[in-house]
């Protein structure tokens, strides 16, 4: 899981757990932090499956975070 205190907008994730339809390992950007336990998140790489919402709810126990959003 994702330390609490490097999740942030702009974020990049990996989905350890299949979440709203979206496979293992699908890839995106954290788009907002909804509140402590969940993140929405605009997936980037995902299977040629049309059914597939690009835009999900994650709770930050099934996401491992790649790259922390960076700082300006």
């Amino acid at each position: 899981m994702a330390a609490t205190r490097e999740i942030a907008v702009g974020g990049l994730i990996e989905l350890r757990e299949s979440v709203e339809g979206a496979p293992v390992g699908a890839r995106g950007g954290i788009t907002d932090v909804l509140d402590a336990d969940r993140v929405m998140v605009e997936l980037t790489s995902l299977p040629a499956k049309p059914i597939v919402n690009r835009i999900v709810v994650v709770p930050l126990g099934k996401l491992r975070l790649i790259e922390p959003a960076r700082r300006h």
